[in-house]
């Protein structure tokens, strides 16, 4: 599985409301960004949770980076354990 990173420009219960359905085991870092594991593309996670496409929600902004195993950084003990489960799946 990949390890996509959503980072919406600002909240939007619309987008939160498909992440979560799209996405049930998906990790909250804040209100804006979020993780999701997926074998699908970026584009199709972007289209998924309504940031483009024919079913964009109105309003809603922000990108999606699908990430390499490299990351540094400080954050809470959750985030690594996430990460580590997610990335072996």
């Amino acid at each position: 599985m990949a390890i996509h990173n959503i980072v919406l420009q600002e909240e939007n219960d619309q987008v939160l409301n498909r992440i979560v359905k799209e996405y049930p085991n998906h990790y909250q870092i804040n209100s804006t960004s979020f993780l999701v594991s997926t074998d699908e593309i970026s584009e199709k996670v972007a289209t998924r949770i309504g940031i483009v496409g024919d079913d964009r929600i109105k309003d809603s902004s922000g990108i999606v980076f699908r990430l390499n195993g490299a990351y540094s950084g400080y954050a809470s003990r959750a985030v690594w354990e996430w990460l580590t489960v997610e990335e072996k799946a």
